[in-house]
C-alpha cells in the first residue's frame, strides 16, 4: 500500500517531465546540484587524505585531547588558554580512541557538521520557508562550495559545529512546533533535550535556544494558553539548568580569564551608536564578518535582508525566532559574553544563504504564469543563482592542496619530516616556542628525540628569546623550526629576531620554506654549512672595458639560495628587508682592487633548481678577472669549493 502511495505520488511529476520542457529543464538543473553537493564532499575527503598541518589553535587544542584522560580533559581549564564545547571534546576525543588521533581523525567531526549542516540547511528551505527544490539545492549547494566553508569544516575547532547546531536548534523547534517530538510533558523534555545537546556542542547554539524559549513563552503568553506556558517554562528551566552547570562547572574558567577578556575587548558591539569610536568599531566588526562573502556582497546583503523581510511580513515564527537570536547575540557581545569575529559566527553564512534563495522564490512566485512569464521565472533565479556560486568555482583547489589553500605560517608536517629524514647524530634540532606543539603530536609526546639518532637532540624553544639564541650557538650546528610565527598571521616579530641574532654568530641557512613556514640550518664552522652551487656562463662580451653577459646558476646543495625571510614580509607586500643577508650576487674580483657586485638575483633558488642571471658593467680596468657568487653577508661560494670563472676584459 505505502510503495503504491508513493507510485502514485510520483507519477505526476514524472510524467511531468516527460511532456513539460521547463519541468525537464529544472530536473537536469537539480541532478547537476545534487552532483556538485557530492563533489564538495568527495574534495573534503581529499583535503582529510593530505594530512595537511595542525595550525596554532588546533596544536595547542591536540594536547589536551590526545595527551589527556578523559578526567583530566574535562577538567578546566585547558593547556594554553583553550577551549571547546565540552561535548564536541568528548567527541573528539572518543573517535581519537577508536581509530587513532591523526589529523585526519581529529578533524573529522568538522566534517560531519559540515554534512549535518547541509541537511538541516535543506530541511529548514523545504520544511520551514516553503522554498522549491531546486532554489534549495542551490542554497546548500553554495553553503557546500563557500571558499570560507572548506577550510574550517576540516580543523580540530568547533567553528563548522557552530554553524550547524544553530540550524539544528531551530531545526528542532520546527519539529517541536509540528508534533514530531510527541505531545505534553514529552515534546517539552524533547526540546529541553534537542537544545541542550546542540549547547554542548556549540556555543552560539546557547542563544538560538534562548532565542526558541522566548518567542515560543511570548506566543503562548499572547494566547493565554496555560498548560502550553507551563510546557515552556518546564523545557527552559531543563535547559536553563544544563546551561548553568555547563557554565559553572566548564566555561566560568575561560570566560571570566583576564587574558581572554583582554583579548576580545576589541570584539564587543556597542549600542551608543553616538559615540563615532565605538560606532566606527561597529562598522570595521560589521566588515569582518562580511568579508568572506564580499566578492558578492551586492548580492548576498540586498537578497538576504530582502528574504528575511517577505518571511517575516508574511509572520513565519522562525524567521522570528531567528531575529531575536542575533538581537540576543548582539546584546551578549556587548556585555562581553560572546565577542564578534567571522570564525565565532560561521553560522551567519549559511543563514544568509537561506533567506537569500527564500526572496529568490519569492521573486519566482511573484511572476505572473504564461510561456514567457514562466521562462523569466526560469531563467532570472538561475542566473542570479550562478553568479552566488561562479565565485566559488576554485573550490577543488582545497582537496589537491594547492599552495594558496593551506594555511599561511602553519606548514610544520614537511618541515618535521625533512628533519626526521635528515637529522643524523650530533646535530640539533630547536623548535620555535609556538611550533613545539605541532612538533610533539608529529614526533610523538613527551619525547626529545627525533630522526634515527641515539641521543636526545631536541631543544624546546621558551619565551625568552635571547636565552635561546645562546643554546641554538652553542649546540655548533642546529635545525632551527619555526610555525605560526610571521608576521601577517600572528604579528609575531621574534622570528626576525632570532634569524638575525643568529646570522650575527655564525651561517643561518633556509631549508625549507612553506607557504613562510621556515626550516633553517645554524652552524658557526663554515665547513658544516649545507649550501653549495654551480656557476656556469651562457654568454660573455668583454670589450672597451665593458662586461655583459649571462650566468647559469645552479643550486647544488641542501639550501633554499637568496631565499625568502621573514623580514622580507614584515616590509610589507612587494618589498624586501633593507638588511641584503642571505641574497644572491654575481660578483667580479680583480687582485688588488675591490670587488664588484655585478647583479643580484631576488628569487629564492630551490634545491636543484637552475637560473639564468643577466649582467652588464661599464668602466673596467683591462685585466685578468674571476666570477665568483656571493651570499651576502655570509661567504662567496668559492669558500665552499664552488669553481670560479677566469675571465679577460680587454681595452
Amino acid at each position: 500500500m505505502r510503495f503504491n502511495a508513493l507510485r502514485d505520488d510520483l507519477n505526476p511529476g514524472i510524467n511531468s517531465i516527460k511532456t513539460d520542457r521547463y519541468a525537464l529543464f529544472t530536473a537536469i538543473v537539480c541532478a547537476l546540484l545534487l552532483i556538485l553537493i557530492i563533489y564538495s564532499v568527495y574534495v573534503r575527503v581529499q583535503m582529510y587524505m593530505l594530512g595537511l598541518s595542525l595550525w596554532g589553535d588546533e596544536a595547542k587544542l591536540v594536547g589536551n585531547i590526545v595527551n589527556r584522560t578523559f578526567g583530566e580533559m574535562l577538567t578546566p581549564p585547558l593547556d594554553n588558554r583553550q577551549t571547546a564545547p565540552v561535548l564536541y571534546l568528548i567527541i573528539v576525543k572518543a573517535l581519537t580512541m577508536l581509530f587513532g588521533a591523526s589529523e585526519s581523525v581529529l578533524r573529522v567531526f568538522s566534517f560531519i557538521s559540515l554534512i549535518v549542516m547541509l541537511i538541516a540547511q535543506g530541511v529548514l528551505l523545504r520544511k520551514v520557508f516553503g522554498v522549491r527544490l531546486v532554489y534549495t539545492l542551490f542554497s546548500v549547494a553554495l553553503s557546500s562550495v563557500f571558499l570560507y566553508f572548506m577550510p574550517h569544516s576540516n580543523e580540530l575547532k568547533s567553528y563548522m559545529s557552530d554553524a550547524a547546531f544553530v540550524l539544528v536548534v531551530i531545526a528542532g523547534y520546527y519539529a517541536y512546533r509540528e508534533g514530531y517530538l510527541g505531545r505534553g510533558i514529552r515534546s517539552a523534555v524533547s526540546l529541553a533535550a534537542i537544545c541542550s545537546v546542540c549547547m554542548l556542542l556549540a556555543t552560539p547554539a546557547t542563544f538560538a535556544a534562548v532565542a526558541v524559549f522566548v518567542v515560543e513563552f511570548l506566543l503562548k503568553l499572547c494566547r493565554k494558553d496555560k498548560a502550553a506556558i507551563l510546557l515552556v517554562v518546564i523545557s527552559g528551566i531543563i535547559f536553563i539548568v544544563v546551561f548553568a552547570l555547563n557554565y559553572y562547572f566548564w566555561l566560568r574558567p575561560i570566560a571570566t580569564n583576564e587574558g581572554m577578556v583582554a583579548y576580545w575587548d576589541a570584539f564587543k558591539f556597542s549600542f551608543n551608536v553616538f559615540n563615532r569610536e565605538l560606532l566606527a568599531n561597529n562598522i570595521a566588526l560589521i566588515q569582518d564578518l562580511l568579508e568572506p562573502v564580499w566578492h558578492s556582497i551586492w548580492i548576498i546583503l540586498p537578497f538576504a535582508v530582502c528574504g528575511f523581510a517577505v518571511s517575516l511580513a508574511k509572520r513565519n515564527i522562525y524567521t522570528l525566532t531567528i531575529g531575536v537570536f542575533f538581537i540576543i547575540m548582539l546584546v551578549a557581545s556587548a556585555i562581553d559574553k560572546y565577542p564578534i569575529s567571522n570564525r565565532l559566527w560561521m553560522f551567519l553564512y549559511v543563514i544568509l544563504f537561506i533567506y537569500i534563495y527564500v526572496f529568490i522564490d519569492a521573486i519566482r512566485l511573484s511572476m505572473e504564469d504564461g510561456r514567457l512569464a514562466k521562462l523569466a521565472r526560469t531563467l532570472i533565479p538561475l542566473f542570479l543563482s550562478c553568479i552566488l556560486l561562479l565565485p566559488n568555482y576554485s573550490f577543488p583547489a582545497f582537496g589537491r592542496g594547492d599552495d594558496w589553500t593551506l594555511t599561511d605560517g602553519n606548514q610544520a608536517n614537511p618541515l618535521i619530516a625533512y628533519v626526521q629524514e635528515n637529522i643524523r647524530d650530533g646535530e640539533i634540532l630547536y623548535s620555535y616556542f609556538s611550533a613545539n606543539n605541532v612538533l610533539k603530536f608529529r614526533n610523538g609526546w613527551d619525547t626529545h628525540r627525533i630522526g634515527n639518532v641515539s641521543e636526545d637532540n631536541i631543544i624546546y624553544g621558551t619565551l625568552d628569546m635571547e636565552d635561546d639564541v645562546e643554546r641554538i650557538v652553542e649546540t655548533g650546528g642546529a635545525y632551527v623550526l619555526f610555525n605560526h610565527s610571521y608576521y601577517p598571521l600572528s604579528q609575531d616579530w621574534y622570528i626576525d629576531f632570532i634569524v638575525k641574532r643568529l646570522q650575527e654568530r655564525g651561517y643561518m641557512e633556509q631549508i625549507m620554506n612553506v607557504r613562510y613556514t621556515y626550516l633553517y640550518w645554524f652552524t658557526d664552522d663554515i665547513s658544516k654549512t649545507r649550501a653549495s652551487a654551480e656557476l656556469d656562463l651562457h654568454f660573455i662580451h668583454t670589450d672597451s672595458g665593458r662586461i655583459t653577459g649571462e650566468a647559469i646558476i645552479e643550486n647544488t646543495g641542501a639550501t633554499i639560495l637568496a631565499p625568502s625571510t621573514p623580514g622580507d614580509i614584515m616590509s610589507g607586500p612587494g618589498e624586501r628587508d633593507p638588511d641584503r643577508n642571505g641574497r644572491l650576487y654575481l660578483v667580479l674580483k680583480k687582485e688588488g682592487e675591490s670587488d664588484i657586485l655585478l647583479s643580484e638575483y631576488v628569487s629564492p633558488i630551490r634545491q636543484g633548481e637552475t637560473v639564468m642571471l643577466f649582467f652588464h658593467y661599464e668602466g673596467l680596468s683591462p685585466g685578468d678577472y674571476t666570477l665568483d657568487l656571493l651570499s651576502y653577508g655570509t661567504y662567496f661560494f668559492s669558500e665552499l669549493g664552488m669553481k670560479t670563472l677566469a675571465i679577460t676584459v680587454t681595452d
